[in-house]
């Protein structure tokens, strides 16, 4: 189970380390921008405050993937790893079912994410409760 654990934990962490590093990086390129790039009236790189919030939020999650990492090898970190992992990847699912039922059906791409992101959040919210028994 200790395997099984330190894998989760690790895709969990490589996630968050991967897209907080895109949103950082190259905000541009994020899939969430896609729609509001195609109009031409939107320019990105004149809009500080649309930056600005996307790399908060990429640090945001950078931050969590490093503390989600840090139960790999600090085993007495590990509640706390699941913990992080668990209340980020289940928010970002609630926020995206809402999204869903109240915005309407999104690109087939943020499917596929979304379905990633609640698989890696139940395997979280698993090893979790594993931890509290």
């Amino acid at each position: 189970m200790e395997l099984f654990k330190i894998i989760i934990l690790s895709l969990s962490g490589l996630a968050l380390l991967y897209a907080s590093a895109m949103r950082l990086i190259n905000p541009q390129k994020g899939n969430f921008l896609q729609t509001y790039l195609s109009n031409l009236d939107n320019k990105l790189e004149n809009d500080t405050d649309l930056v600005n919030e996307i790399r908060g939020v990429g640090a945001v999650m950078l931050v969590s993937g490093i503390f989600i990492l840090l139960g790999i090898v600090i085993p007495d970190f590990r509640f706390t790893s699941f913990a992080v992992a668990t209340a980020i990847f289940f928010g970002v699912v609630l926020g995206r079912l809402i999204s869903f039922v109240v915005d309407g059906k999104p690109s087939q791409d943020v499917i596929k994410a979304t379905i990633a992101e609640i698989v890696i959040s139940l395997l979280n919210i698993f090893c979790l409760i594993d931890l509290l028994i």
